[in-house]
């Protein structure tokens, strides 16, 4: 598997810029381990007018499992560039594909001159790559190899190549979303979490495709109910607003999954530990979003741990296994930050101070992200003042109950921290979910 990624510089932007995008030297050889084989970046070229970066995977990790109908001794799997590369590519890319870049923020939104070419795309798709590639812009070039002996005829491997203006971050999200769609296939588990991966992918583009329907489908492996979601999410099916638009609100469970994430990402941790983990979907979106640390996951139930365990397979190695707060568990410490989203509510509220000692004095991260129900919003669910919003809830705090919570947390364990919410914002009610971020003051002395 390998690709090749060329920008051109100009007066305001040297071409080697694209370093701090990859987050890559150009000066250097560097190899990544990942779920697909070993992979090297390097640049073959590497001057203020141009920039070409190379990647290439040794696909020594692709074994084809027996569902896929493919000879285990004599195939192209190892070398094709369909779902088992764009994996590949999110792992050593994922900060340029979310839009990250640390050092020079002011390059994510710079549009270059980018010439993106792939080889041995599998051409499975009714669509052709102009169809899908042309409508965003890009000139496309398709060169397909002649099989040996020539009475073979062509491949069914094409060399793909895209010109155009576009900013990397958006160039390398059409990549991974049209490959595996001119492959129509995905060598991996999809499910629910996949249409949050696609509307993050394809933000700002995928919405106005002509041929958006068939990415959708194929890209979601022809799943009715997934396709159903994303097409939801577009625009096509979404309700009402009272202006007579149409708008599509995510439902609040992703938009909290999605809002812990950034904060992961902000606070720099390179380990994470999901407590009450659950099916795995933060951690899963984590993995989608390029997370290149160390990933755990604990809880209670050994049902949803087998969940998880089946969401994650294939995406990469997450260590899970069943623990609680309520006991000391040597294998929950050294991480960076640790993750309680909607976990609290369901302690008993005389044992909540043991679950505060396990995480901020016995797992003592740098970085704990708090999430819970905001009990005033439950007015706006048209819930009864007693009622909780979920059955095994203990309780639900009000917001000036988090607060306090939140500040006695701190000073008894030397953090500092910072509330926020999930969700709208409803005037008198507050937002539904609510946030607490907390920093460990003396994290520069432990870690």
């Amino acid at each position: 598997m390998i690709a090749t990624i060329e920008v051109t510089g100009d007066d305001s932007r040297p071409a080697t810029d694209l370093g701090f995008l990859l987050h890559k030297h150009p000066d250097r050889v560097q190899t990544f381990p990942t779920t697909q084989g070993t992979a090297t970046v390097f640049s073959s070229e590497a001057t203020a007018q141009r920039c070409r970066v190379v990647l290439h995977v040794d696909g020594d990790g692709v074994r084809p499992d027996k569902s896929s109908g493919v000879s285990p001794y004599v195939n192209a799997l190892a070398a094709e560039a369909s779902s088992r590369f764009v994996v590949a590519l999110g792992k050593v890319f994922g900060d340029t594909i979310a839009g990250r870049a640390a050092a020079r923020p002011d390059l994510v939104g710079h549009v270059w001159d980018v010439v993106v070419t792939v080889a041995a795309v599998p051409l499975r798709s009714a669509s052709t790559p102009a169809e899908l590639f042309g409508p965003l812009g890009w000139d496309v070039g398709v060169r397909r190899e002649q099989l040996s002996p020539v009475q073979w005829g062509e491949s069914m491997h094409a060399t793909i190549t895209v010109r155009g203006r576009s900013t990397l971050r958006d160039a390398l999200r059409q990549i991974a979303v049209l490959l595996p769609v001119l492959a129509d296939d995905k060598h991996y588990f999809v499910a629910d979490d996949e249409v949050d991966k696609l509307e993050r992918l394809g933000d700002g583009w995928l919405g106005a495709h002509p041929c958006r329907e068939a990415i959708v489908r194929g890209y979601l492996k022809w799943i009715r109910p997934l396709t159903e979601q994303a097409t939801l999410r577009f625009g096509d099916a979404a309700a009402p607003d009272d202006d007579g638009a149409r708008q599509y609100r995510a439902p609040l469970a992703r938009q909290r999954r999605t809002a812990v994430r950034e904060l992961i990402f902000r606070s720099g941790a390179r380990s994470v530990l999901d407590v009450g983990c659950g099916e795995g979907k933060l951690l899963a979106g984590l993995v989608s979003d390029g997370f290149a640390g160390r990933l755990a996951g604990i809880d209670v139930s050994v049902a949803e741990l087998n969940k998880a365990t089946t969401r994650l397979a294939r995406l990469r190695d997450v260590d899970l296994w069943q623990s609680s707060l309520m006991y000391t568990d040597s294998r929950c410490r050294g991480f960076d930050a640790v993750v309680l989203m909607e976990v609290i509510e369901h302690i008993d509220a005389d044992r909540l101070a043991v679950a505060e000692f396990s995480v901020f004095e016995t797992m003592a991260p740098r970085t704990v992200v708090v999430t819970t129900p905001n009990r005033e919003h439950n007015a706006v669910f048209g819930l009864a003042d007693d009622k909780l919003r979920h059955p095994d809830h203990r309780f639900e705090f009000s917001r000036a109950e988090f607060a306090d919570w939140a500040a006695r947390v701190a000073e008894r364990y030397r953090y500092t921290v910072e509330l926020g919410g999930v969700g709208e914002d409803v005037p008198a009610w507050g937002p539904p979910t609510q946030v607490a971020v907390f920093t460990r003051i003396d994290c520069g002395d432990k870690q």
